[in-house]
């Protein structure tokens, strides 16, 4: 009762505090205090706290001075404010920067008219006061902070660009159009985006303080002439301003830091999230039997291992909670229906660590299906299923093939060996002469994007899939994947589309020939008894290619 009454007298204490007492009480803050102190003498900023009164901003603005109640937001803008300028060589904010943070609430311009609601932004460069003025909101989001990180770049190119006098510096804004870039050849929204961004000066500075962002530009610039030109001129322009802007700045800027490389989705706070899951007696018996049959651990509740990717890019992940029941509930008894079939002899020797079940599975800024983790020492897959609904035939069909994909990815690495049915020319050499697979071949650097190059290469026969023609094992994984679940698609009616097409198509028949000859080598060498539901399968596609 005495914690009741506290916390209504501190309530009622704060809606009652005079603004004035508030700030007061807001600069003898140690917290407060402590900042100041580093910004200062860090950056040689100068913290203030605006106030109504204030003639500096009185005449522009009206001003919502800052409450108590929002101190902590204002501690955590200054926290990721104080992560972007570090970024920046010693001594350069210093001498190119605004000299005073000035935090308030709420900066609503004077002259705004009209019946539009007004809105106080982020970061106002505020050039009379020599000054930044930061909007300390009522509630903190990920996307104030990701708009609020590109201003306060875009505030010190501004600075910068100021101090340019000279007429004919390629920087100037006549010059710079004539490099503009054209971005009808780029196919994803998010590259258009960034290109149209990066037109504008402010836009492709902004980019060089996101490494994401940044190596995503890098990538069109190789293609791109004028992207090239623009990043040039922009690198010269700082050199220009701070010798500290040398090349190894530039290479250490365009690095992921690593707690940007890795990202769990799931609130772990919500220790409940998974409940009724856990006390799920299918859910879990289909674990087990997983379990216990490959001798593997199923990874699937909130706040387990991120799964190891091959690459330090951007990873994003979550795993399943009770929101997803349903769904979650529907794959684990598909997936163990799919991998019961395969015998010991194959599940001892591939020594699987772990399967991870995902909902959220974003590799390289893409929503991943499945993975075969078949570079780690202990070999690993994941399973991706944010976009899975057992409601839609597509999606159980889709997800059913994806199983055995990966498996076979895993197989392949294991069992397949020089020499082999499937091993290097053995395969390559069933493709139409002049075929290159989109990794690995003839230009690769400059080969489009792979939606486009399976656009411009429909033409060729033998391919299950056109995501087989990326590389020759993903060729020989979706042609897998298709051969195991044939009968089951389409709720047991057939996959007649490839089913047609295995007819009619020479090549693809032989890359299924060449495969069940793999497999029937492998049930040799390993001795697996024969008839089994797995060896059972294979017999069945081989049964449609005569």
């Amino acid at each position: 009762m005495l914690r009741i009454r506290y916390s209504l007298a501190l309530a009622s204490w704060l809606l009652l505090t005079p603004p004035s007492i508030a700030l007061e009480a807001i600069e003898e803050d140690p917290r407060f205090t402590t900042v100041r102190q580093r910004l200062q003498t860090d950056f040689g900023l100068s913290l203030k706290l605006a106030r109504i009164d204030d003639d500096l901003f009185a005449k522009t603005y009206i001003v919502s001075p800052l409450k108590l109640e929002h101190f902590d937001n204002a501690l955590q803008i200054l926290s990721w404010m104080e992560a972007e300028l570090k970024h920046y060589p010693a001594g350069f904010v210093k001498k190119n920067s605004p000299k005073n943070l000035v935090l308030a609430n709420a900066y609503i311009s004077k002259t705004a008219t009209g019946a539009a609601l007004t809105y106080s932004p982020t970061l106002i460069a505020e050039k009379v006061s020599n000054s930044i003025l930061v909007t300390v909101p009522t509630t903190t989001t990920p996307s104030i902070e990701v708009l609020g990180r590109g201003y306060l770049h875009q505030i010190l190119f501004s600075s910068i660009l100021a101090n340019v006098k000279d007429a004919d510096s390629p920087i100037n804004l006549a010059h710079w159009k004539t490099l503009e870039s054209d971005d009808s050849q780029l196919e994803t929204i998010p590259a258009k985006s960034l290109l149209k961004s990066s037109n504008r000066r402010e836009g492709l500075y902004k980019t060089l303080w996101d490494a994401w962002e940044f190596n995503e530009l890098l990538t069109i610039a190789k293609t791109d002439p004028k992207t090239k030109q623009r990043i040039d001129l922009m690198k010269s322009l700082m050199t220009s301003v701070d010798p500290q802007f040398d090349e190894a700045f530039w290479a250490a800027l365009a690095v992921v830091p690593e707690d940007q490389r890795t990202i769990c989705l799931n609130d772990l706070t919500n220790t409940q999230s998974n409940a009724k899951i856990k006390a799920d007696t299918e859910i879990q018996s289909d674990i087990r039997k997983l379990e216990k049959q490959w001798g593997f651990k199923v990874l699937w509740e909130p706040g387990s291992a991120a799964p190891p990717m091959p690459v330090k890019v951007r990873l994003e992940y979550s795993y399943f909670t009770d929101k997803k029941l349903n769904e979650f509930k529907a794959f684990m008894r598909m997936c163990r229906e799919q991998l019961e079939i395969y015998p010991e002899q194959i599940t001892k020797r591939l020594n699987i660590k772990n399967l991870y079940m995902l909902d959220t599975f974003n590799f390289r800024g893409s929503g991943v299906a499945g993975q075969g983790m078949s570079w780690l020492p202990q070999v690993s897959f994941a399973y991706g299923l944010r976009s899975f609904d057992p409601a839609i035939v597509k999606s159980m069909d889709f997800l059913r093939r994806t199983i055995h994909h990966e498996l076979l990815h895993l197989m392949d690495r294991q069992f397949s060996k020089d020499g082999g049915p499937i091993y290097g020319s053995n395969w390559d050499s069933l493709n139409q002469q002049g075929f290159h697979y989109k990794i690995g071949s003839p230009g690769t650097l400059n080969s489009p994007s792979q939606l486009r190059f399976f656009k411009d290469n429909i033409k060729w026969q033998g391919f299950a899939e056109p995501y087989g023609m990326n590389i020759a094992t993903d060729d020989r994984a979706t042609l897998y994947g298709r051969m195991m679940t044939v009968h089951l698609a389409e709720e047991g009616r057939g996959d007649q589309l490839f089913l047609d097409k295995l007819k009619s198509d020479p090549i693809l028949k032989a890359k299924s020939e060449r495969l069940i000859a793999f497999f029937r080598s492998l049930t040799q060498e390993l001795s697996i008894p024969v008839p089994n539901p797995w060896s059972t399968r294979l017999k069945g596609i081989s049964e449609i290619r005569k």
